[in-house]
């Protein structure tokens, strides 16, 4: 069975993703190919910034254990490379999108005064449970990428997991580096990855995906709009419940991928120096294949 809202379902006993799909099915989909037949889903409509922020209200619950989290893992160690060649002038830092505070509890756990913002309460709440239950102490606030301000300027800035992809125009990209560039003490370093077009056209592209794993099956769906350059990603997810019924969950994402060229326009508009711009998990440049881009910029010490 599986809860939607306040509604109580039955399901098989492998969740269903259609009245008469299981999970054997969509891997066989996965596996031949074969599109996955979803008509009887509802696909979420575009919607403004606020909403599409909203997504990962839900998704958080299962978010690490859907193997989300080894991005930020496989961060972490990259982050200290870095920061060995590209050192902030102090030990404060603000972790922006910080989802479920991986990242952060790893600054914080090395001694770095630690702040983390993100957009979704589902997301903040993950995030301080791991704080508590690490010992670590963060101060995390609900507040907007576009439009955020902390106590007092921090040393570094991380946005990290293609969090900048979900700024759908040029403006959103604008404001929140104007932010960044606000928040930054002087000498202080910004770091930050995006998606390239690459990566959603033919990486994501039109495809379907599938995560399962004994208490949680995801499904999640993409698609690529041409014309406008915006990848969409259906997510449709079970989570098993203590009583062994299931919580239904559907999500819509979008994403784009501003050129890279305007993003450095952007940032250097904004006020901040572009250091380094790598390919992702590399110190190497990037190149015409690159999937996701490492972005290192800096605020000048003197305005």
């Amino acid at each position: 069975m599986y809860r939607d809202g306040c509604d109580i379902y039955h399901l098989p006993s492998r969740a269903e993703y259609s009245t008469s799909i299981d999970s054997e099915q969509v891997l066989a989909c996965v596996d031949s190919g074969r599109p996955l037949p979803m008509a009887r889903l509802e696909m979420s409509p575009r919607c403004d910034y606020n909403r599409r922020m909203e997504i990962y209200d839900q998704y958080a619950q299962v978010y690490d254990d859907s193997g989300q989290i080894a991005f930020s893992l496989k961060m972490v160690p990259y982050l200290d490379e870095l920061l060995q060649l590209h050192q902030p002038p102090g030990r404060s830092m603000l972790d922006l999108a910080c989802g479920t505070g991986t990242v952060a509890c790893s600054f914080a756990v090395q001694g770095w005064e630690t702040y983390a913002i993100d957009r979704s309460s589902g997301m903040l709440s993950e995030a301080r449970a791991k704080a508590l239950q690490t010992g670590q102490d963060i101060a995390f606030s609900q507040q907007d990428m576009r439009d955020f301000a902390l106590p007092r300027p921090v040393d570094l800035i991380t946005c990290l997991y293609d969090s900048l992809n979900y700024l759908l125009s040029p403006d959103e990209l604008r404001k929140t580096f104007c932010c960044i560039h606000n928040t930054l003490t002087p000498g202080g370093v910004f770091i930050g990855d995006t998606n390239t077009q690459i990566t959603l056209e033919e990486i994501w592209g039109n495809n379907t995906f599938f995560v399962e794993s004994p208490d949680v099956a995801v499904v999640l769906r993409s698609s690529f709009e041409k014309l406008t350059g915006i990848s969409g990603v259906d997510i449709i997810g079970f989570v098993r419940q203590p009583d062994g019924r299931y919580a239904r969950f559907q999500e819509h994402h979008l994403e784009t991928a501003q050129d890279k060229d305007e993003i450095r326009r952007l940032l250097e508009g904004a006020g901040l120096v572009v250091e380094a711009v790598y390919e992702c998990f590399t110190l190497k440049p990037v190149n015409p294949k690159t999937r996701r881009i490492l972005w290192v910029a800096r605020k000048p010490e003197k305005p």
